[in-house]
């Protein structure tokens, strides 16, 4: 069962997970922190009690608390139990959660408050810090023995010590509650001002009209958007030329394939409507002889697209250009001797070697031997020579036909472009192919006058292999 996902922007998902880090790091620090100053207070309470009862017992050992029998405002007298004096507490503030006892060396009671006067007197091993409980309250005790070997009890009962507590988890939690929904609110604003260049990327990428070729900007992008710009631009660039070469291949064909249809629907017409044999074998004749124009024309526009889109796609190998021509003039060796031309290939004992697209160069060397061998007339000579020349190969293609007036040689490489005076049906293709050859490999074309006395001397130049 396929189940769609939509996921949550970016902007979505990097709030959270900051939020989420934040949370992860303030809690425990929070924690820590709490019991850090829980801690703290504990030993300051206890560091607080155990003073107090030291100053008591000084107190009590140079008379500064009243004896027995004392009449004295907040000081009574319990001869029944305690004979010992008992100090009230004051029921409406703090003192009800402190307390002490005093006993002599003999044990008995000399002093206590009045909220602690029934405890129990405390045992030889009850000595220091203690929890005890009294009355349903849990007590936080200090018992000493003084030089003068009176026995202070001192007690902070243990509800203040939870209040102040509870403040604390107050003071850490009330910051976190009020401060991460804040936080989060800010992250967001600081998460959309840092996307901002994304959101500007894709404010470009839709004002982009089709066919533009101008490339996204990545000099004044972050440095971490800068390679998905980069690589935007080579992708759009690789796309406007796919769609540049469909348009183009479009073009082709509904420029070149039009009038060989045309006119072999024509003569087929003209067979099908007429009576006479010889006229209707003419008429066939002509439309096969429409259709083979047909043939060639779509094998040119083929080519033409091929080496547009597969030779720039390929890498670039080594290759043998006398190999290429060799293949090359074999694959025409029926025009050669259908019309009797003296066709000869002339190259180097060593091996001339350029890294080129093979598609390319083939489509090159078929394009020109053909030329030269359709517009050269029956009995006419075509030689084709590979050599080296210092650093370059060099490729010279001659024949003696009808030539190309000099005005005229730059108009050749236009598509479509057809000689008038030529009586060969060119289709304005096979130079312009020759010319995309050309720039594929950085190469360079001339076209000169021929050292027959007449006719084409077609010469490229390109960087050979050492």
């Amino acid at each position: 069962m396929r189940t769609d996902v939509h996921p949550a922007s970016l902007r979505t998902r990097l709030t959270w997970l900051i939020i989420a880090v934040m949370v992860a790091v303030l809690i425990p620090l929070g924690w820590i922190s709490y019991r850090r100053e829980l801690r703290e207070m504990n030993e300051l309470l206890d560091g607080r009690l155990a003073q107090a009862g030291r100053t008591l017992g000084t107190l009590i050992a140079h008379g500064e608390l009243p004896q027995r029998d004392a009449d004295l405002p907040g000081i009574k007298q319990d001869e029944t139990r305690h004979h010992g004096v008992v100090v009230s507490v004051h029921p409406r503030n703090y003192e009800p959660e402190v307390g002490f006892q005093a006993y002599d060396p003999r044990g008995e009671l000399i002093a206590a408050t009045s909220n602690l006067s029934d405890l129990p007197p405390p045992s030889t091993d009850e000595r220091g810090f203690r929890d005890i409980r009294h009355e349903g309250r849990l007590w936080r005790t200090f018992t000493l023995q003084n030089r003068a070997n009176l026995v202070i009890r001192i007690g902070e009962r243990s509800d203040n010590r939870q209040d102040i507590a509870r403040g604390l988890v107050i003071e850490h939690t009330l910051p976190l509650l009020i401060g991460l929904p804040l936080l989060a609110l800010l992250v967001s604003l600081a998460v959309k001002r840092g996307l901002r260049p994304v959101a500007v990327l894709t404010e470009m990428l839709a004002r982009r009209t089709p066919g533009s070729r101008k490339p996204m900007p990545a000099n004044v992008a972050p440095q971490e958007i800068k390679p998905l710009i980069v690589a935007l631009n080579q992708q759009l660039e690789r796309l406007e030329d796919a769609l540049e070469r469909e348009h183009r291949f479009a073009t082709d064909v509904a420029h070149e394939l039009r009038t060989p249809l045309a006119a072999t629907m024509i003569h087929l017409e003209s067979a099908m409507i007429s009576d006479d044999p010889t006229e209707v074998e003419f008429t066939v004749r002509n439309a096969q002889q429409s259709m083979a124009r047909l043939g060639r024309r779509v094998e040119q526009i083929l080519a033409m697209a091929r080496l547009e889109a597969g030779a720039a796609s390929q890498q670039r190998t080594g290759l043998d250009l006398t190999r290429i021509a060799t293949e090359v003039i074999e694959e025409l060796a029926p025009l050669i001797v259908e019309k009797d031309i003296a066709a000869s290939l002339s190259h180097d004992d060593e091996p001339v070697i350029v890294r080129g697209h093979e598609v390319a160069l083939t489509a090159m060397f078929r394009n020109l031997v053909e030329n030269a061998l359709r517009y050269t007339e029956a009995g006419g000579q075509v030689e084709v020579s590979i050599h080296r020349d210092g650093r370059d190969a060099v490729i010279d293609i001659v024949d003696n036909g009808p030539g190309i007036p000099d005005g005229r040689r730059q108009a050749v490489f236009q598509r479509f472009h057809r000689e008038e005076e030529s009586a060969t049906r060119g289709y304005g293709l096979g130079l312009n192919i020759v010319q995309r050859a050309i720039e594929l490999h950085e190469a360079s074309i001339e076209l000169l006058e021929s050292p027959m006395g007449r006719g084409l001397l077609v010469r490229i130049r390109m960087v050979a292999e050492a």
